[in-house]
């Protein structure tokens, strides 16, 4: 059975058409799109590329009967009934599905309902078979879904980390993330610094909380607790906690955003309370590439820390499909890049400058 597809464009392409397009053979291609670990990188990467070009789509039915595969990949995920918490959801889906397609491979998205085991979910659905692997978000401590599939045998990679156990991953240096933009401000002379953070049940707040906290020992300055807030990353929740903060008796000069959703929160508290940005408050913030929250469309420009999350499905979409090729083969796990861009939206002010709004 000839292994073929429906291109964008033109008439049926076929392995031997890419194996002519890269001057690989046939078998070469074959097991480069197949994520076979014998295959080095560069090479895997040229011919995932020419096959994404001419429309490549491998015939599944076939893949099947060669392979013992379905080719599809799920990821279950937590039901919300937040518009925004689900819109920040849709962009995950549609990135991660994207490149998913571009390998060849299907995606399954399967939404849990309130209160289900989600470990027992991803056990049940391996189990019933036709999943090839499963690609986790959000990782918790010592996190239940990645125990229970690592006793499966089962396929799996995850975008974070649960250091408490060894797992296929793709993540940030999110320390970094934390001591990055608080050691920025203080450098501006910054004292009073809050940080609105994601919720500390997953490992990457942890890490960012700990980046903040480092910068400020490291200058002999303590991390005020009531300064470092968790939250549902999203844009009311910013400009809640951030009204709060600018209503306090001691406010903050300097706001650290999890995200760029809070962070339009934040601008949005600010200008009801008056204040402009970075004049009266700076802001920084960590920037994952979210196509309506971009640094360019804060006025002024938002700073802070770059990844953005569409470098991490091409990887972690490459990755899974080696490590369901490799079976039992050796974790994949990388450290993305991490920029940092100063923008527009803070300033440096004198150090005794911390009693008041920072006017």
């Amino acid at each position: 059975m000839t292994d073929r597809c429906s291109p964008r464009l033109g008439g049926m392409v076929t392995l031997r058409d890419i194996s002519r397009d890269v001057g690989l053979s046939v078998t070469q291609v074959s097991r480069a799109l197949g994520g076979h670990a014998d295959v080095n990188r560069d090479t895997r990467d040229r011919v995932q590329q020419a096959a994404k070009r001419m429309g490549y789509r491998p015939n599944a039915i076939a893949r099947g009967l060669k392979t013992g595969r379905s080719g599809i990949v799920a990821m279950i995920v937590a039901g919300s009934r937040d518009p925004e918490a689900n819109a920040h959801l849709f962009e995950i889906v549609m990135g991660m599905s994207a490149e998913i397609s571009a390998l060849g491979l299907q995606f399954v998205l399967h939404v849990a309902q309130p209160g289900q085991d989600a470990a027992r979910l991803h056990a049940d659905l391996y189990r019933s078979g036709g999943i090839d692997g499963f690609v986790l978000i959000g990782p918790a401590p010592d996190d239940p879904r990645i125990a229970t599939l690592t006793a499966l045998g089962a396929p799996f990679i995850v975008h974070g980390r649960d250091p408490a156990q060894p797992h296929a991953h793709v993540d940030i240096d999110n320390y970094r993330v934390g001591r990055l933009m608080a050691d920025h401000l203080l450098d501006l002379g910054h004292r009073r610094i809050a940080f609105l953070n994601g919720p500390e049940t997953e490992f990457f707040a942890i890490r960012r909380r700990r980046g903040v906290e480092d910068a400020c020992a490291a200058r002999g300055l303590p991390a005020d607790p009531a300064l470092l807030l968790t939250t549902t990353m999203i844009e009311p929740h910013g400009r809640r906690l951030t009204l709060d903060l600018l209503g306090a008796a001691a406010p903050p000069t300097a706001i650290i955003a999890g995200n760029t959703m809070l962070a339009r929160g934040i601008f949005q508290a600010a200008k009801d309370r008056g204040l402009r940005i970075p004049d009266d408050l700076s802001v920084l913030a960590h920037d994952d590439g979210l196509e309506l929250f971009a640094l360019d469309s804060f006025a002024p420009r938002l700073g802070g820390t770059v990844a953005h999350l569409k470098t991490a499905w091409v990887t972690l979409s490459q990755d899974l499909q080696q490590v369901i090729a490799a079976q039992n083969g050796p974790f994949h796990s990388r450290l993305l890049d991490l920029a940092f861009d100063r923008g527009l939206s803070t300033r440096a002010i004198p150090v005794d400058m911390q009693s008041g709004s920072g006017t």
